[in-house]
């Protein structure tokens, strides 16, 4: 059986501090790909711009884990 690691409330360790990270630089990947996507003229998001920005890291997190190759425990 696997252990399980409890880090109370306010603290991070390392691997928590990883995934924010993580999670950080997924977004700001998918900020740049909206951005330079619009600007080229790739795609237009009309009405709709807010609901794509903030879906768009969603789209591409599911495209990473989907198209990579990733762990399963």
């Amino acid at each position: 059986m696997a252990k399980i690691k409890i880090v109370s409330n306010g603290k991070l360790d390392k691997n928590g501090l990883k995934k924010i990270a993580k999670s950080f630089l997924l977004i700001i990947g998918a900020a740049a790909i909206g951005w330079l996507g619009d600007s080229v003229g790739f795609i237009d998001y009309g009405s709709s711009e807010t609901l794509v920005a903030t879906m768009l890291p969603f789209i591409v997190n599911t495209l990473r884990v989907w198209l990579g190759k990733y762990e399963s425990k």
